[in-house]
């Protein structure tokens, strides 16, 4: 079945360009599993994403890698000339511009194949870099964590009745947003659980302990502030981890999913953001906090150094400090990772949307033709500019890249230079989501019951389970296929 299935797979690539994702995780017994995932726009032009080999390695350097990722892709019939570009994550092995397996494969292709940081990894790392950017947000979340272990102590989980506290991941920045979402929506059941435990004495005394010390740093206005302001800014980053996970989203749609977010967070830095912020912060403080006796009145100072000063707020001068570092940082992180390094590629991708002011512009078009070795035609642009132009006036739409592929095919096979120009724009991924995906499918296949299989039929199971839509013709297009295959292996058998 997953002979077929890669057979199929390479049947409908063809002779596409296509993007080369490659990521390696551990099986239980540790055992290197590197998946090979292809990005490519097939012959009804529409972008896919297959898994084509799951491969193993006893060595995890650059050059090995490389060699059995290209032996991989020429085993299964594929022409490794084809490849446009490479997206892996950020690790040096893989990174490095001197050693790392992007310029190894370079260097065996002989021409210049463009290299693509994961725009998901680079999220993490934004999140993860700011959130520890200062002191009290590390504090913060080091506290969540302390909550999450208490939580799952069999004594207090079995009288928690909130929503489940969730655990901080190393290798998803989501862990921090569920957690503080959890905290929020479950804030009020957590500080009266504390307060149970703190003043009962049927528990344990290292579990009143433990209570106690959670229930006072949890019930200051800083810790709930904290949640707050996290909360606001990690929600505006969620969509755009959402959207990047998709097959669908090409680099440049990336790019522009990436200004976006940006812009958004930006926008909270300004007073007027913060005023709004802490007036609903304060609002819902008091909601949920029990009333406080009244702190004594303190005797006002004469500062005499300030008298030719105003004074036109009295509260929030730690907090509006951190509200705007962190910002700062998560900016910061931002216009650091996502910094455009190959400018040309990206105004070619650019110039290939509809919505661009330089649409299907011939001289900003050239780099990206240049990676394929192929001769631009103006006519050929000239005439696709206008006919495409006066189509899309006509309609209020707003148009795509794909919406193009799919309506004008025909028109456009006139003018094969623009045709595959545009290909080659949706080829061009922004993530290795699809990689990441076979962790979770490694983990179903190569279960505790399961660990006597060979790597060949793990590799086959996983590509079985990835591949839903192909596996699913089994029980009709292909069911003849593969029985005639399974009546031929049943003959060699007898025979042998």
């Amino acid at each position: 079945m997953s002979t077929i299935i890669t057979e199929e797979i390479v049947k409908d690539i063809g002779e596409a360009w296509y993007t080369l994702k490659v990521d390696g995780t551990k099986d239980p017994t540790g055992c290197e599993n590197v998946s090979i995932v292809l990005r490519y726009v097939d012959t009804s032009n529409t972008v896919r994403e297959r898994l084509v080999s799951m491969a193993t390695s006893k060595q995890c350097d650059a050059k090995s890698l490389t060699q059995l990722v290209l032996a991989q892709l020429r085993d299964i019939g594929l022409n490794t000339a084809k490849v446009l570009s490479q997206c892996y994550d950020g690790a040096s092995v893989m990174s490095g511009v001197h050693g790392g397996m992007q310029k190894i494969v370079q260097e065996e292709l002989q021409r210049e194949v463009p290299y693509v940081h994961c725009f998901n990894h680079q999220l993490h790392l934004v999140v993860v870099h700011a959130m520890s950017s200062d002191f009290t947000l590390e504090n913060f979340f080091s506290v969540c964590n302390s909550l999450y272990k208490y939580f799952k102590k069999p004594t207090v989980a079995a009288v928690y009745t909130g929503e489940k506290l969730k655990r901080l991941l190393e290798q998803r920045w989501t862990g921090h947003l569920a957690t503080v979402t959890v905290i929020l929506k479950s804030f009020d059941n957590i500080v009266h659980l504390l307060r149970g435990i703190d003043s009962t004495q049927t528990s344990a005394a290292e579990v009143r302990m433990e209570a106690t010390g959670l229930l006072k740093v949890i019930t200051r206005p800083s810790f709930l502030f904290i949640a707050c302001m996290t909360h606001q800014i990690l929600s505006l980053l969620d969509p755009l981890n959402t959207a990047l996970q998709a097959n669908s989203t090409d680099l440049y749609t990336g790019v522009r999913l990436v200004q976006s977010a940006l812009a958004c967070v930006e926008k909270l830095r300004c007073d007027t953001q913060f005023d709004t912020f802490w007036e609903k912060f304060s609002k819902d403080r008091r909601t949920t906090e029990p009333a406080a006796a009244a702190p004594p009145q303190k005797r006002p100072r004469n500062m005499g150094h300030l008298s030719d000063y105003v004074v036109d707020t009295t509260v929030g001068h730690r907090q509006k400090r951190l509200y705007f570092s962190t910002l700062d940082a998560v900016v910061g992180e931002m216009k650091a990772r996502f910094s455009v390094r190959n400018s040309q590629l990206v105004e070619a991708l650019c110039t290939l949307h509809p919505g661009s002011e330089d649409f299907l512009d011939a001289n900003r078009v050239r780099p990206l033709l240049d990676l394929t070795c192929t001769e631009i035609k103006e006519a050929e642009f000239a005439v696709a500019q206008q006919f495409l132009q006066d189509e899309m006036a006509q309609s209020n739409k707003n148009w795509t890249t794909q919406d193009i592929l799919t309506r004008y095919c025909e028109p456009l096979a006139a003018m094969p230079t623009v045709l595959k120009t545009l290909k080659l724009s949706l080829t061009f991924g922004a993530s290795t989501a699809t990689c990441e995906t076979l962790t979770s499918t490694l983990k179903n296949v190569f279960s505790e019951h399961r660990r006597s299989m060979l790597h060949k039929r793990k590799a086959c199971l996983i590509q079985i389970a990835v591949e839903k839509d192909l596996t699913k013709k089994f029980t009709g297009e292909w069911k003849e296929t593969l029985l005639r295959r399974f009546s031929t292996a049943s003959r060699r058998l007898q025979l042998f």
